[in-house]
């Protein structure tokens, strides 16, 4: 029978960025070790360097961290896409960090909403013509405040210059909005845009709640 590697590390995943703890990151480790040999040398590694830790051990740490990315980097095949949230401090370093993920082989980069969102649709980038991937988002409250009112604010500003090509009156309104209460963050149009591809499982802290899905 053959072993679905996507769930292996879709829960791997799932531990990682919700609140579990060492010993029953350890223990799921541990339930794999029938299926070791027929899995690829790069995960089998990672399941038998981690499940060797001490009970105690800090969980997650940055080193076991460094593992799972060099593991969904090095196997862009299983479709895991992991985001850094604490890399995110600004717009412009969001687009720094999404670009370091999806298009380290291309020769040109997306630096908006609307290049996002056709990213998203995968005629480019890692995971260029795929069926699916898994966005991993790491940190993602971090992420949410760094893009949140006060940077929102900026960027519409930003939009409203004498010389700006932008639509006056649409982010004016856009503005007026958010300053009452009413309108997105910048953070909130990123998770629009993310949810609308229905071919894209997204896991972060607090969602999905079901942390096993390796069946």
């Amino acid at each position: 029978m053959k072993i679905d590697e996507r769930k292996i590390v879709g829960t791997l995943a799932h531990f990682l960025v919700n609140d579990s703890d060492s010993a029953e990151f350890t223990a799921f480790l541990q339930s794999l070790d029938d299926s070791r040999p027929r899995i690829r040398t790069a995960l089998a590694q990672f399941v038998a360097k981690w499940q060797d830790q001490e009970e105690s051990f800090i969980f997650p740490n940055e080193d076991l961290w460094n593992d799972f990315r060099q593991l969904t980097q090095r196997n862009p095949d299983l479709g895991m896409a992991l985001i850094d949230g604490s890399k995110i401090d600004s717009i412009v370093s969001f687009y720094d960090e999404i670009n370091a993920v999806y298009m380290s082989q291309e020769s040109w980069q997306i630096g908006s909403l609307d290049g996002l969102n056709d990213l998203f649709y995968g005629g480019f980038g890692t995971f260029k013509g795929a069926a699916s991937h898994c966005i991993v988002w790491k940190d993602i409250a971090h992420t949410s405040a760094s893009l949140g009112i006060k940077t929102t604010l900026a960027y519409y500003q930003g939009k409203l210059g004498v010389q700006s090509p932008f639509n006056q009156t649409h982010f004016q309104k856009k503005l007026d909005e958010l300053k009452a209460g009413r309108g997105e963050t910048y953070f909130d149009i990123v998770v629009e845009i993310i949810r609308s591809h229905h071919k894209i499982t997204w896991i972060y802290k607090g969602h999905p709640h079901h942390k096993s899905v390796y069946l």
